[in-house]
Order: C-alpha cells, then structure tokens, then sequence
C-alpha cells in the first residue's frame, strides 16, 4: 500500500539573516588590512519582519522615524508593543547619510524585535592584509603614501547560528572564489 507523506521543511526563524541577505560594509583600510562590519540588509528585513507578523497574533507592523536631539529613531510597533532604538554610528553604507540614518535606525529597531540581531550585534572584524589584497595610493607626484585601499571584493558566503540566535561562524567570499572563515570563540 502507498502512503503519501508530507515532509515539512523546518521553519527558519525569522530573527536569523541568509548569507546573500548580510551586506559587507569594508569600516577601514591600512596597511595591515581591513575592519569590515555586517549589516543586514533593509529590505531583506523588512521581509523578515512580515514573517514575524505572520507568526505572531498581529495584523501588520508600523514604522514611524523621529528625531531626539541629533540622532534619528525608528519606531518598529506589533499590536501595542513598540519598540525604538537610534541609527548606530558605525551604519555607513550609503553614500546619502539620510539614507544611512533611516535605513541604519530601522534596522537597530527590527534587532530589537530580534530580526538580524545576531548580525546587528556582532562587532567590526579585522582580516589581515595577508589575506586579503591591500594597495597603497601615494599622493600624485611624491613618494608619500595618502591611503590604503583593498584590491578585492568581500560577500558573505555562509552564516551560521547559536541556539540564542547570535552569529557562531562566517564565510567571507573574494572575489577570486578564496574564502576567510570566522568562528565565534
């Protein structure tokens, strides 16, 4: 006799980003190598976000952005709960700082609710120059050195998570296919 059986995919938890849903913001470039931060990216959170909604007993979520002295908020309310939190300084990813500002404040509130927080709270990371490609820009017409900058491309190629949903080991993809690897201690 056959049966017909259903087999479920696990249901990804909605707080957890996929690798192609990380941006990789490169932070500082010396001679030594790079500082590099992830950040989740927006529009894959707000997609994440309509996840959570249908997961829990709500209609829709509200986004409203204010000013408190000099920062920017994001406002993320489900039902009556609302929570809020300011743009981190370190968001850079646009070159428009309103951009950054809005984007980086909804994402801080989205983390707060748990989506991305694991990739919102991780800290910069330091790749030596040995493993990733540096090249020093002098000044036009002199022998001095005015910057650094990385000849390669970074992507997040894989991601893995904790139980609590915080970042346990990454995957940086170059641009010539080499992969650096991050294991959380």
């Amino acid at each position: 006799m056959e049966q017909n059986v259903e087999i479920k995919k696990p249901v990804p938890n909605p707080r957890d980003m996929a690798a192609g849903e990380i941006v990789v913001n490169v932070q500082k470039t010396d001679e030594n190598g790079v500082t590099i931060k992830l950040w989740p990216d927006v529009s894959a959170v707000r997609n994440h976000m309509n996840d959570l909604v249908s997961l829990v007993p709500c209609d829709t979520y509200s986004v409203r952005h204010y000013t408190c002295g000099r920062y920017m908020y994001c406002a993320i309310a489900l039902d009556d709960a609302t929570r809020d939190a300011p743009c981190p300084a370190a968001y850079r990813v646009h070159s428009d700082s309103a951009t950054n500002e809005s984007d980086g404040s909804f994402l801080a509130a989205a983390a707060a609710w748990g989506i991305g927080a694991g990739v919102f709270d991780l800290p910069p990371l330091r790749i030596p120059s040995s493993k990733v490609h540096i090249v020093p820009q002098g000044k036009p017409g002199t022998n001095i050195i005015e910057r650094y900058v990385m000849d390669d491309t970074l992507t997040l190629d894989d991601i893995t998570y904790n139980d609590d949903g915080s970042v346990a080991s990454l995957r940086v993809c170059k641009r010539d296919g080499s992969v650096i690897t991050w294991q959380a201690s």
